[in-house]
């Protein structure tokens, strides 16, 4: 396996030019862009299936007057309307600020949002002027609604499955409520392994890149087509390049069943893991950053490739949807469950008897929750060194 992916991302490193080149090609002065119009509180369903920017009554749609050099994206999913929102997919001239007007009714729009971010816009008659900044790359990802948490060498992207904005693979018939549960579980289970073994903390120190902690988008954001459910643990290298990527599915007991792994940017074909078969996660340098192997009972051990090794298994009768136990060598076992209030926007996170809220934008999953420690008054000298425990460290 190791010999597998070293190959495998040796060969993507060396193809880095010729992929850079093949994306950029045909179209150099432009850059793609995806606009969230979000909904008022009973402004309407979703338009037909002509969506966004298209025929059959969307919500919004692209003025093409306003900007004769832009034009819509026709590719499947990256236009969408729903209760929620309404998402554009435009092409626009790259670096140039332009104000681009879409008809609507203004009274029905609450936000517009880019990337993470919300733009300015004003109102003319029954049209919405927004005022779009300069854009040196592609800006894709305004449709995803997912959380970020991040940690040293980690960060935590948990998506909120909201059937209102079900699209794509999950558009009809019954809505993976419980494998999206078991998801929102393996993913804090897999932060807590994270922190235990200190693998973030190693990918950091050895500059390896960042683990990236995933589960899937239910709403298939710029033409994601996330399925069937599943979670991810990877190691993003930097460059991305040679990132090796395994998909844990949930099963329909919410058990993991198998993985598939690939090489990011490189076509090779995937490589799949069964129960009981263990496939390793190797840094750029070589080493063996981790490993992960689904037991066959469909539950999950991760080792650090120097001994030690976490379990997580389930903690209910309905797979990891009910919770999750974390077992790690010298210390304690841990319980974690996940609740997601998607109509609040809070994120309940109980880790043994130490239980965590995290409050979310519900437009767009931004973390609102502070992150930072504020800063110290000017007359606390800065620590030298970690307390004790317990310890009070004075300024006088």
């Amino acid at each position: 396996m190791v010999r597998y992916l070293a190959l495998a991302t040796a060969a993507a490193l060396a193809l880095v030019p010729a992929i850079a080149t093949a994306a950029g090609a045909g179209h150099p002065d432009e850059v793609r862009v995806v606009l969230k119009f979000v909904k008022r509180d009973g402004a309407g369903g979703a338009g037909g299936a002509g969506g966004a920017g298209g025929a059959g009554g969307a919500s919004v749609r692209f003025d093409p007057a306003s900007c004769k050099t832009c034009r819509i994206v026709d590719e499947p999913l990256f236009n969408a309307d729903n209760a929620r929102e309404t998402a554009i997919a435009l092409q626009v001239p790259r670096r140039r600020s332009i104000e681009l007007a879409f008809e609507a009714r203004p009274a029905t729009v609450r936000r517009v949002l880019l990337e993470s971010g919300e733009l300015p816009f004003r109102t003319a008659g029954n049209r919405i002027v927004v005022a779009l900044p300069p854009l040196a790359q592609d800006a894709i990802t305004a449709a995803e609604v997912a959380t970020h948490i991040v940690e040293p060498g980690m960060v935590l992207r948990f998506e909120h499955a909201d059937p209102a904005r079900r699209a794509g693979a999950y558009a009809a018939g019954p809505f993976p409520y419980l494998q999206r549960r078991a998801a929102d579980v393996l993913e804090f289970a897999q932060r807590q392994v994270v922190r235990t073994l200190g693998l973030g903390e190693a990918a950091v120190r050895r500059g390896w890149g960042t683990i990236q902690i995933m589960g899937f988008d239910t709403n298939a954001p710029h033409r994601h087509v996330d399925a069937p459910p599943h979670a991810h643990m990877h190691l993003r290298w930097p460059g991305d390049t040679g990132t090796q990527i395994g998909h844990y599915y949930i099963d329909g007991n919410g058990l993991l069943s198998h993985n598939l792994a690939g090489v990011k940017g490189m076509d090779v074909p995937e490589r799949r893991f069964g129960r009981g078969a263990t496939f390793a996660t190797i840094a750029p340098d070589g080493a063996t950053a981790y490993t992960h192997r689904i037991t066959e009972q469909g539950w999950l051990e991760i080792g650090d490739g120097r001994g030690r090794t976490c379990l997580i298994r389930p903690a209910a009768a309905d797979g990891f949807a009910g919770g999750a136990i974390v077992g790690c060598p010298g210390v304690d076992e841990q319980r974690i469950t996940v609740v997601d209030d998607l109509s609040d926007g809070v994120l309940t996170v109980t880790t043994g008897d130490i239980v965590e809220t995290f409050r979310y934008a519900t437009d767009s999953g931004l973390l609102l929750s502070p992150t930072m420690v504020p800063p110290s008054a000017p007359s606390v000298p800065p620590p030298q060194t970690e307390a004790a425990a317990g310890e009070i460290v004075r300024p006088y």
